[in-house]
């Protein structure tokens, strides 16, 4: 197409030189050009026209390159669903989760780990007034910028990351792995897990590692016993107890469900680990007893008890035990039946007036995605 243009042009250019010379540089004496002519006026005049012809082409074709790559850009964005927040919005992104956009898109991670990729152009971090990276992991509380002529991904790669955004996006979801944000509000429609009220994330804080006193809590509600505990007279002997946490503690000392770090000190917050929480949660099933104080076999036992499959055993053994995780699990533990018998966890909570069937149902309902097998 440019040679045709080009070619195009060049004879226009030629034909409106010629014919400016023919009307300026002879007559009907002398019909003929002269050599002189030629070189002094007519090829100077002739290569300029030329030039500006070739010019004017090239403008256009860069305009119809543009004008068609811009076409794309939308068809690429309309094809994701591209939207336009008006108002800052924020996305609760699982791993492999990701939100795109063009230029004056602008992002704010405020929890996880989240990765740039630029798929044209370049994206400034108005907050240190620096471009970054594609590659690059972004920084909490940083205001990312989509620049002019830009395009880019921002992918959540941690379990759980949660992305303040504002201006023209596409939000894709990934069909890989587990959605805990979903069961997070599954099982907070069940009144089981009602996150920290943090600001963000809808206050679940999934990206968090959950202390002992947050377990807990987990443990009481899954027995069914919250109410009991936050009614008792009970006493307790630590000093650390914060006093949102006083009748936990002060119900769970009483039963002999759990023991301080020390004579006097509860270790409220301080981590759990995967293997002290699914210890709680084998004791919930009646698998386990107050009297077990080696939770290093707690994660084997359920595995090989089939509460957590392979792949659960797996993620659980390794890295940082997480909130997110701590709902997961407990969502899925729900459906086991308790030691001895056919009823399962759920429908003893069930029975116990916790919860309708049709909430239950709704909740079950409400997280469609695969469960790490």
């Amino acid at each position: 197409m440019k040679k045709v243009l080009t070619a195009a042009a060049l004879a226009l250019a030629l034909v409106l030189c010629l014919t400016a010379a023919l009307a300026a540089g002879g007559d009907a004496g002398d019909p003929l050009l002269s050599l002189s002519y030629l070189e002094g006026v007519f090829s100077p005049a002739a290569e300029s026209q030329t030039q500006q012809k070739l010019d004017a082409s090239s403008a256009a074709l860069r305009e119809e390159a543009d004008r068609l790559l811009t076409g794309m850009k939308a068809d690429i964005l309309a094809a994701s669903g591209m939207n336009t927040a008006l108002s800052p919005q924020e996305a609760d992104l699982n791993s492999g989760d990701s939100l795109s956009g063009p230029t004056g898109l602008a992002v704010l991670p405020l929890a996880g780990e989240i990765q740039l990729t630029l798929l044209e152009g370049e994206v400034v971090d108005a907050t240190s007034g620096t471009e970054v990276a594609s590659g690059a992991t972004l920084a909490l509380d940083h205001r990312y910028i989509v620049a002019e002529d830009a395009l880019a991904r921002f992918t959540a790669v941690s379990s759980t990351a949660v992305l303040s955004y504002e201006g023209p996006y596409a939000l894709s979801r990934s069909a890989s792995g587990p959605d805990y944000f979903a069961i997070a509000r599954a099982l907070r429609s069940l009144d089981l897990f009602r996150g920290t009220g943090s600001g963000f994330g809808e206050g679940f804080d999934l990206h968090l590692a959950p202390t002992r006193s947050e377990g807990l809590v987990m443990f009481i509600r899954i027995l069914g016993e919250e109410e009991a505990a936050l009614a008792c007279q009970y006493t307790h002997p630590y000093t650390d107890v914060p006093g949102w946490m006083d009748r936990y503690v002060a119900w769970a000392h009483h039963q002999g469900y759990t023991n301080g770090v020390s004579p006097t000190l509860f270790g409220s917050a301080q981590a759990i680990t995967a293997a002290e929480y699914e210890e709680f949660l084998l004791r919930a099933l009646g698998y386990s007893t107050a009297g077990v104080d080696d939770y290093t076999t707690s994660l084997s036992r359920a595995r090989d008890l089939g509460i957590l499959t392979q792949a659960e055993y797996s993620a659980l053994s390794q890295g940082t035990f997480l909130r997110s995780q701590v709902a997961y699990v407990s969502f899925y533990t729900l459906d086991v039946p308790l030691s001895g018998g056919q009823q399962t966890l759920a429908q003893r909570l069930q029975a116990a007036g916790l919860f309708s069937e049709y909430q239950l149902s709704s909740a079950r309902l409400s997280v469609d995605s695969l469960r790490l097998s």
